[in-house]
Formats: C-alpha cells, sequence, structure tokens
C-alpha cells in the first residue's frame, strides 16, 4: 500500500454489517491548524450504524467514513498549530466523521488528553457517550450531591455513563428502561431504582419515589432497592409504597425527564431527556468537552470494552 493511502471501513451501499469491508482510500492531510492523528482505536455507536443503513447520511464536509470518535497518537502537525501537543502524544477525539480509519484529521483546539489510567481502547469510547453525559449533568442540569437525577434509556451508552457519573458526583441516579434485563444491568452500574416504561407510568413512579426520598428521614439507609429494579412489588415505611435506596443521601431536588420546553421547568427541578436521539457532535459541543476532558474527582470508573480487531491497521 503507498504511503499516501490508508485503510478505513467502508461500504457500498446501504444494509446490514456484512456489507462493511476495508478500503484502500486515500490518507487525509491536515491542514490549517489541523493534526493528523494515527488511530489506535475508534469506537461503535448508535449514529455509525444508522449512517450504514442509509438513514443518517454525514453533514457537508464531514468524512463519509464511520467513527464519531477515536484515540490514538499525533502522527503530524498542520500549519499554524499553535498549541502544546507535539507528535506522538496519545490522545482521544470526537469527530463529525471518520474515526473507523487509520489515520483522520483533527482541528488541533479539539484535542482531549486522555485520563490516567486508561487505556487507548477505553479512551476512544469516552468522547461520544461520556462527554455527552458529562455535559448534560454538569453543564446543563448543574447536578449537585444528593440531587435525584433520572436518565431515560438507562442501558444505552449515554444513559450507562450518566448513571456511573451521577454516582461520581454523589447525586441518586433512576432510570427508565424497557426490560427487566436492562434495569438489572442499571442497577449493576449503581442506578438506584428503575422503572419499565413499557408496564407502568414512569413519571407516576419517579414522582412517588422522591416523595418517599424527601420523606424518608433516618430510615433512609434501611430499605432496598431490589424491587424498585425488578419490577416486583414493594412496600415502605414512609408510606407511599416505594422502597428506597440504600447509601444515598435523601436531600436535594428530582431533576426529572418530563416533557417540558426549556425554560418552562418547574421551580427547583431541572429537566434533563436523552430519548436515543442521535446527533453528531458539534462545534460546540467539541469545544465544550474538550475543556473539561482528563478532569476527574476520585476513580474514574472502569469501562467495560469488548475488542473487534481490525485486520492490518496497527501493523
Amino acid at each position: 500500500m503507498s504511503s499516501e493511502n490508508m485503510l478505513a471501513v467502508h461500504f457500498d451501499k446501504p444494509g446490514g454489517p456484512e456489507n462493511l469491508y476495508l478500503k484502500e482510500v486515500a490518507k487525509p492531510s491536515p491542514v490549517e491548524s489541523e493534526v493528523l492523528l494515527k488511530v489506535a482505536a475508534s469506537a461503535l455507536n448508535r449514529a455509525d450504524l444508522l449512517q450504514r443503513q442509509g438513514q443518517y447520511p454525514p453533514p457537508p464536509g464531514a468524512s463519509s467514513i464511520l467513527g464519531l470518535e477515536a484515540s490514538g497518537h499525533i502522527a503530524a502537525l498542520g500549519p499554524a498549530c499553535q498549541g502544546h501537543w507535539k507528535i506522538g502524544d496519545p490522545v482521544m477525539v470526537l469527530l463529525p466523521g471518520g474515526g473507523q480509519a487509520q489515520y483522520v484529521t483533527v482541528p488541533e483546539g479539539l484535542l482531549m488528553p486522555i485520563p490516567a489510567g486508561l487505556t487507548l481502547s477505553q479512551a476512544a469510547a469516552i468522547p461520544e457517550a461520556w462527554l455527552t453525559a458529562f455535559q448534560l449533568l454538569h453543564l446543563l442540569g448543574h447536578v449537585q450531591a444528593g440531587d435525584s437525577v433520572l436518565i431515560h434509556a438507562g442501558s444505552s451508552g449515554v444513559g450507562t455513563a450518566a448513571i456511573q457519573l451521577a454516582r461520581m458526583a454523589g447525586a441518586i441516579p433512576l432510570v427508565t428502561a424497557g426490560s427487566q434485563h436492562k434495569l438489572q444491568m442499571a442497577e449493576k452500574l449503581g442506578a438506584a431504582a428503575g422503572f419499565n416504561y413499557k408496564e407502568e407510568d414512569f413519571s407516576e413512579a419517579t414522582l412517588k419515589f422522591t416523595k418517599v426520598q424527601a420523606n424518608a428521614g433516618g430510615g433512609f439507609h434501611k430499605t432496598d432497592s431490589a424491587p424498585l429494579l425488578h419490577g416486583e412489588p414493594t412496600t415502605s415505611s414512609a408510606g407511599f409504597g416505594q422502597s428506597l435506596p440504600r447509601d444515598c443521601d435523601p436531600r436535594g431536588p428530582c431533576i426529572h425527564g418530563e416533557q417540558q420546553e426549556r425554560g418552562q421547568n418547574r421551580p427547583g427541578t431541572a429537566a434533563m431527556k436523552e430519548e436515543g436521539v442521535v446527533l453528531r457532535p458539534s462545534q460546540d459541543k467539541l469545544g465544550q468537552s474538550s475543556q473539561y476532558a482528563g478532569r476527574r474527582s476520585g476513580a474514574t470508573p472502569g469501562c467495560p470494552v469488548t475488542h473487534w480487531p481490525f485486520p492490518g491497521l496497527l501493523n
């Protein structure tokens, strides 16, 4: 293969994963204030699946190659780069496309350091889901210790990240999901309670739960959250027919997910919604996320990673 080319994941027509194959394509060159990243790992997101199916085209000017996030090492600096980055530095990046290839170009200002303790494979799965969850919780929701946070699609990529980040912030994560298996998965990640939206009115159940939480008093830490997550009947000495999570702080307002327009939230609450809407990263989001990347409080949550080999990619 010529040094001017690289391998990338490609498909000729929309369809299933059987249409994917490795294709030799031109290697991108960094323009002004861009760097060339040699990709070590890229992650798979729902947007990639939709694009492969022909339902989600890349935005104008973006690469048609799949991959909205990646990690790797800086291979070259384009003209006018003025930051502290140098060739060989390990980084993670959020992209509008192009991550599932041997190389991708990235604006210098959007490079993010890899938090200590994460491998390159783990870091590749951070920018899209984890920084989206961080943005929702901290930049939009302003979550505080003791807040209750309702997370829709609790077993999704953003949902599983939000559960763990909420716990790290000292908040109480509540989730919705469409099956008991998904609720049990959320429980393992730290969800205090879960509601199957196919079988019950999650908004009513959430309000009952938070009312019990607010009135729990001294008995708050002695109750069992398992029935809520397993879809079983619950009882509570607090009087609302809901059991309470263990090891949670009953302080703080409910951050709920009811359908409300921005600016119309009830006093003392903040609305958060993540209903599986797939969005490519905007420049604003990319810039905000890069400001917070690499910062952490306490131990970074463990990131379960499934590896798929990319023949010849790292050779």
